[in-house]
């Protein structure tokens, strides 16, 4: 119950920098960063397939090792 302060805070300050930065910083970015439209396997210079099997092989490794990994504590479960 300790860190519900702390958080509450840290997301207001957070909520204010963006609000204060965000009118000089986005145009500059949006600048920079402003690609159209254009797609992941586009800007890699791949085959969309082969994208497609490397985001699903890792998401079944990242399964993997998350059933590995097993379920929460025994001793943490309880509470």
């Amino acid at each position: 119950m300790d860190y519900i302060v702390p958080g509450f805070l840290g997301f207001l300050v957070g909520a204010i920098l963006f609000g204060l930065t965000y009118p000089t910083v986005f145009p500059v970015i949006s600048g920079i960063a402003n690609l159209g439209s254009v797609y992941l396997p586009d800007l890699l210079n791949v085959n969309h397939w082969l994208l497609i099997a490397v985001f699903t092989l890792m998401t079944l490794f990242l399964f993997y090792v998350l059933d590995k990994k097993g379920g929460p504590r025994r001793d943490r479960a309880a509470e």
